[in-house]
């Protein structure tokens, strides 16, 4: 097995998640990515923000934090999980994250042609950690991953596979509070259909 490949694959126990990579040649503080285990769920956004590189966790923004609400009501994360550091319970639960740009930024301000730069490396992502499905959790990350419009406000995103597996979305963080508990049952029952 490559050196790469051996780095992909390694799985981070509990604590910060900071990182310093080499982008575009500067040094970025940044998060590293989570690597699920095979058969598990990989969740996609679109980069990390400053207080979530800070804090040295994922999702700590006002928007990104209600995910976490999202995953312990769709019974991915157990009830008691620790917003926090929500993702050590979700690497924990054997699923992971990652992001299609490195880059952390406070809102959503990269350009199309920098996201879709991501999309090459996380469809190696993709076949080297082998997930069982690929849940975006912001439109704008699936819409760039399909590489066109999508129709559906959350659910499967029919059509779409990224190294042959299946994509799901996220319901948006201002959904309409049905579309959010119908979206959240779907992801609710997919958790529940992964082999045990």
């Amino acid at each position: 097995m490559t050196d790469e490949i051996e780095a992909l694959l390694a799985r981070p126990g509990p604590g910060s998640h900071r990182i310093t990579i080499d982008l575009d040649g500067a040094r970025v503080e940044t998060l590293a990515d989570l690597p699920p285990l095979r058969d598990r769920l990989l969740f996609v956004g679109l980069n990390p923000s400053p207080v979530s590189v800070a804090a040295g966790h994922y999702f700590q923004g006002r928007l990104g934090r209600t995910l976490w609400r999202r995953l312990i009501t769709a019974q991915i994360l157990p009830p008691q999980t620790d917003i926090d550091t929500a993702d050590d319970a979700l690497v924990a639960a054997g699923h992971g994250l990652t992001d299609l740009h490195r880059r952390p930024s406070p809102r959503d301000d990269a350009t199309d042609s920098t996201l879709r730069a991501g999309v090459g490396p996380l469809w190696h992502k993709i076949s080297v950690w082998r997930p069982a499905a690929v849940v975006f959790v912001w439109k704008r990350a699936a819409e760039i991953a399909a590489g066109r419009r999508l129709d559906e406000p959350w659910g499967q995103l029919h059509g779409v596979a990224l190294s042959g597996r299946p994509c799901f979305l996220m319901p948006g963080p201002y959904a309409p509070t049905a579309e959010v508990d119908a979206g959240l049952n779907l992801i609710r029952n997919l958790g529940a259909s992964l082999p045990r």
